[in-house]
């Protein structure tokens, strides 16, 4: 692609706005990553690009870098300042160095304690000349993965699932929503890195919790169960799958055969004493949660586990899906009290019309 030469400030623009269109291409698809997209160009012609890969590597540098031939004057425009420790992935800014880039080009700034101008007083101390080009694509795009690394409080989302009338259970149905809304459920948990329910859920509903959507299968979040007494299902399929998936335990118990069972299964156990009888420190989990590098969870249930959140306004999003039927009999909780809270205490964000998803809604709460 080639620009002739007319305002060199909008055309540096520009390309910075190619590179967020970049990032927004695998956002919410990179795991505990941000997206970043990545430019190279000489004069005004674009001869690479690059964005974070699906999972998260490699990195968007890396990626428009790694097969390029020429590497002379070249100049880079990234959305976020390129990274400088080892990971998974080999630190963006000796590519950038190996490839002698002249400038520089970054609009975000990056607050993972490993990062935070590390790289980019690297880069000037190897004569590549930085500049900073404000964001003028998305307000904010990495404020969420910024927030996350000064505080390691995830972003929580929660979901249910209902009948017109507010009850989660229909006898002799696994599922009360349709095809469309089961579709967006896991397109959802592919955005998230983990998800987290009760012990009492598990154990009624036996869940895989993974993503099964064509493609995003790798996506599949990691899984934390909250069960104080140890009392979850020794063969259920998050047991089982757990070579495959990460999967924690939350645990307070003393039960040592239950214990060692649990760990040769290849679970993660995560010891959280009570704070009252039967009850853990809800924020502690979420604390626990975001040092393990998670950045958003999503609570799946049941219902004392939402509640418990919501009355200690840990919640973020909250997603009520509904179908169009009523149930006569009280067969399990009713979620109106829930619905009726989040309509009192969180800003109406959005409703999907039933033409989307046939005889069901979904109602998206926003704090």
């Amino acid at each position: 692609m080639f620009l002739q030469k007319n305002n060199t400030k909008f055309i540096k623009s520009y390309f910075m706005k190619l590179a967020f269109n970049l990032a927004n291409l695998h956002r919410n698809m990179t795991g505990i990553n941000p997206s970043v997209g990545c430019l190279v160009c000489k004069k005004n012609r674009i001869l690479s690009y690059g964005v974070t890969g699906i999972g998260g590597g490699p990195h968007a540098e890396y990626s428009a870098l790694t097969n390029l031939k020429k590497t002379n004057n070249l100049n880079c425009f990234v959305s976020l300042e390129p990274c400088h420790h080892q990971g998974k992935n080999p630190p963006c800014t000796k590519s950038i160095i190996n490839k002698k880039i002249k400038n520089l080009y970054y609009s975000e700034t990056d607050d993972d304690p490993r990062v935070q101008g590390k790289g980019l007083e690297f880069l000037q101390n190897n004569r590549v000349r930085i500049s900073k080009i404000n964001n003028t694509y998305k307000d904010n795009f990495y404020k969420f993965y910024n927030d996350f690394n000064k505080n390691f409080i995830p972003k929580v989302y929660a979901k249910i699932a209902t009948t017109k009338n507010y009850y989660s259970f229909v006898k002799d149905r696994p599922q009360i929503t349709n095809i469309y809304s089961k579709k967006l459920t896991h397109i959802l948990r592919s955005e998230i890195n983990a998800i987290l329910i009760g012990v009492n859920t598990h154990n009624k509903d036996n869940p895989l919790l993974n993503c099964r959507i064509n493609g995003l299968e790798r996506l599949c979040p990691a899984r934390f169960i909250i069960d104080p007494n140890l009392r979850i299902n020794k063969n259920s399929k998050l047991i089982l799958s757990a070579k495959k998936i990460k999967t924690y335990i939350f645990y307070s118990s003393k039960n040592k055969n239950k214990i060692e069972y649990l760990k040769k299964k290849n679970i993660f156990l995560i010891y959280l004493p009570f704070v009252k009888k039967n009850e853990v420190d809800c924020k502690q989990i979420l604390v626990t949660i975001g040092l393990l590098g998670y950045k958003n969870v999503l609570i799946e249930g049941g219902y004392s586990t939402i509640v418990k959140f919501i009355d200690h306004n840990l919640i973020d999003f909250f997603y009520f899906f509904k179908n169009n039927e009523f149930i006569n009999k009280k067969m399990s909780h009713s979620f109106k009290r829930i619905y009726m809270t989040l309509q009192k205490n969180f800003k109406y964000q959005k409703k999907l019309q039933q033409v989307y998803l046939k005889n069901n809604t979904l109602t998206v709460f926003k704090k």
